[in-house]
């Protein structure tokens, strides 16, 4: 097989709105050198040459081989799936400036995402022992992220939107009530139900928090006003449970250690199909409710089912140029289809990557739950991602999305705007495989994000790849020029006017 060193191709479908020449010349003349030093640093080929792409494939190939069972696990010599949480990318080489993804690159931070979502995932006993196979059965014990903070264990000065629904939570109940995306907008799905959102941080980064008085908003102000910087550690010592930077330790010395902060964010879907039930990474859920959100005016505690649409998995790390963190963005493979005129994530020579928004497919091979299609007129009538413009209260019953007169509202139709890096899309095949019997074979890696650069136009923050946008998560802004989650994220300030080190966590009124 021709060795790919780099996508080519996720670099610009649309020349003719490209920068000016010059620009395009300095740019290929950084392809070239990069080139050349990167046959100098391998001599092996890019791409795997036991994997053949389909001749029908379309976005995600199709491979005929596997993954080295050592592959699917972050403890080495323990081969096939497994419950350990990755701590670091120990083939990165800090040396190397990255300006595009590529093959050799990318599948090392690929793999890591999948190891710390299989993880994350995995059920756990009632001691806290990883249940044998338990990927299988998913519900059979609680999820090692269970166990982590929510924002209200954490932040004590932030308001609960119902406390009363506390009281009586069953075991094992998620209590949910954020129902807002960070952008401000809300998602509703095609059955005319809410998405919800959960924010969870492990202990390392919510002791992190405890011990530097983060927890309230003058805990916050003073913080800055001591002089001292917000530095999430990178990793802990799994012996003493002390939170130390370790940041000069050599790769090879990272078998020892467990994972630094580590930061999640979940959205849900709300199952009112029992059918549904299947296809879905479930847990049951009370739903909060303020009486300012729901359609008669009085606050209310819903039991419910939901099941995972949307999850970001953000861990800092040594890799990725030290001071970063790797972003990982999965979602269901049935939220939204492709969008008509979708982007390569390397699209970076574009002035305007969505002129025109992002379109509706013609056609569709399935439902969706984010999309529901229907006729299709010109381009302007195929504009998708369109903000819910109406003001939106909760009923008692599904669907639970309604307008304040108590009719239903129609639901947006979502589409995604970013297609998958080809050595994404064969990850994603392998681990998919990998999982089969599984209810997590249902969901994709939409890619993993790393700092390979200095930054600077046309590169944002450096990050790689350069856009990076999760459709139940990042619904109604994946076409900005911010659509690009550590390049968000690099703008994170707390609420004391202070650097957040790539996350907005530490402003909890946002």
């Amino acid at each position: 097989m021709r060795k790919k060193f780099f996508d080519f191709n996720d670099m610009s479908e649309n020349p003719d709105r490209s920068l000016p020449v010059t620009l395009l010349r300095l740019v290929a003349g950084l392809l070239v050198a990069c080139i050349v030093l990167l046959i100098t640093l391998s001599a092996a080929s890019a791409q795997n040459p036991n994997f053949v792409a389909s001749k029908k494939a379309n976005e995600i190939p199709v491979f005929n081989a596997v993954y080295p069972e050592d592959e699917f696990c972050a403890t080495t010599g323990v081969g096939g799936l497994c419950a350990a949480m990755p701590v670091d990318v120990p083939e990165f080489d800090a040396n190397f400036i990255y300006r595009f993804v590529a093959y050799e690159a990318q599948r090392p931070f690929d793999r890591f995402s999948w190891q710390s979502f299989v993880s994350l995932l995995w059920p756990h006993d009632d001691a806290g022992a990883p249940i044998a196979t338990g990927y299988r059965q998913p519900d059979a014990g609680r999820g090692l992220w269970e166990s982590y903070a929510t924002k209200n264990d954490v932040f004590g000065d932030i308001a609960r939107a119902n406390a009363s629904c506390r009281v009586g939570l069953p075991d094992g109940h998620l209590l949910l009530s954020a129902f807002i995306q960070s952008s401000g907008d809300i998602l509703i799905d095609q059955a005319g139900n809410f998405i919800l959102y959960d924010t969870r941080i492990n202990d390392v980064a919510a002791d992190y928090i405890r011990w530097n008085g983060l927890g309230t908003a003058q805990g916050r102000l003073t913080f800055a006003q001591s002089g001292q910087s917000v530095e999430f550690p990178m990793l802990t010592l799994s012996a003493g449970g002390k939170v130390a930077d370790n940041s000069e330790l050599l790769a090879s010395d990272k078998t020892w250690l467990t994972p630094g902060a580590q930061l999640t964010k979940f959205a849900w879907r709300i199952i009112t199909s029992p059918a549904d039930q299947d296809r879905y990474y479930t847990r049951p859920a009370r739903i909060a409710l303020a009486a300012d959100d729901t359609l008669d005016g009085t606050a209310k505690c819903l039991d419910v089912t939901v099941g995972l649409v949307g999850l970001h998995i953000v861990q800092r790390v040594k890799s990725g140029n030290g001071d970063r963190w790797i972003w990982s963005s999965f979602e269901h493979a049935d939220n939204a289809p492709l969008a008509d005129n979708a982007r390569r994530p390397n699209s970076i020579i574009a002035n305007d990557l969505f002129p025109d928004g992002c379109l509706a497919p013609e056609k569709t091979d399935r439902d969706y739950i984010f999309y529901g299609g229907g006729e299709l007129g010109g381009k302007k009538d195929r504009v998708a991602n369109g903000i819910i413009r109406s003001d939106l209260r909760w009923a008692d019953q599904p669907p639970y999305a309604r307008a304040p007169d108590g009719n239903r509202v129609a639901a947006p139709d979502i589409v995604r705007c970013w297609r998958l890096f080809s050595g994404t899309a064969e990850a994603n095949f392998v681990w998919q495989r990998k999982l089969e019997g599984s209810v997590l074979q249902n969901y994709f890696l939409l890619g993993t994000q790393w700092i390979g650069n200095g930054g600077g136009a046309p590169f944002g923050v450096g990050e790689i790849p350069r856009f990076l946008t999760n459709t139940a998560l990042e619904s109604f802004i994946q076409h900005q020029a911010d659509g690009t989650c550590l390049g968000c994220h690099a703008t994170a300030f707390t609420d004391a006017g202070q650097p957040a080190n790539f996350t907005f966590l530490l402003d909890p009124a946002r």
